[in-house]
């Protein structure tokens, strides 16, 4: 009997993580650039089926992430624990501040639909050169403060009346963090930003 053929299969948030991890790994041995690591990431969060990891981890070593790829059948089962590594911030119809120092996985992911969510990152400790970012502020509103230098790609869902000002530098930059920000701001706000200049509007830092 022929194997099954599970290449067309419907992939789970956490089997897209391991692909991501396994991402971020082969940057930082430097066998891809940052620029593709931005761009493969991209794709792995947008991908459907096993199929799509194929092309994105075609290149790379076999890790368990890659194995996803080719071997959905005998990869972990999904969800079995891997969602442990994204920071899960749940604020429905809340208001939740994160300043200061504190610990940034290479994922987070915030819930703020009909509340407020503040990030704050210029003292955070950021553990990956890229930190993906996925905010829904649908009904609410959002803020995030890059550190200093930092770049970051916007691409976040604002229709129905909602609001996205980002006001940060888009151009990937050697040596400096990057973020990759998505979600959704549908009748709500976001604004990605630096740190306001001293002076009267400094009152309503984060």
């Amino acid at each position: 009997m022929a194997p099954e053929d599970n290449s067309r299969m419907r992939v789970s948030d956490a089997d897209r993580d391991q692909v991501a991890e396994t991402l971020r790994e082969a940057a930082a041995e430097g066998r891809i650039t940052l620029d593709e690591l931005d761009d493969r990431l991209e794709r792995t969060y947008a991908s459907q089926v096993y199929a799509d990891f194929e092309p994105i981890v075609a290149d790379l070593p076999p890790t368990h992430g890659s194995d996803l790829a080719r071997t959905p059948d005998t990869a972990a089962p999904a969800g079995a624990g891997q969602s442990g590594d994204a920071l899960v911030i749940n604020a429905k119809g809340e208001t939740t501040v994160r300043k200061g120092t504190w610990e940034v996985p290479a994922r987070v992911e915030a819930n703020a639909r009909w509340g407020t969510c503040k990030l704050d990152l210029r003292e955070a400790r950021l553990t990956s050169p890229v930190t993906e970012i996925r905010i829904d502020v649908t009904g609410g509103s959002g803020g995030i403060i890059l550190p200093d230098g930092a770049t970051a790609h916007v691409d976040v869902d604002s229709s129905w009346f909602g609001t996205l000002k980002s006001q940060v530098d888009t151009i990937r930059k050697q040596g400096v963090p990057h973020f990759v920000i998505t979600g959704e701001a549908k009748g709500g706000s976001l604004t990605v930003r630096y740190k306001r200049s001293s002076g009267f509007l400094g009152i309503f830092d984060v």
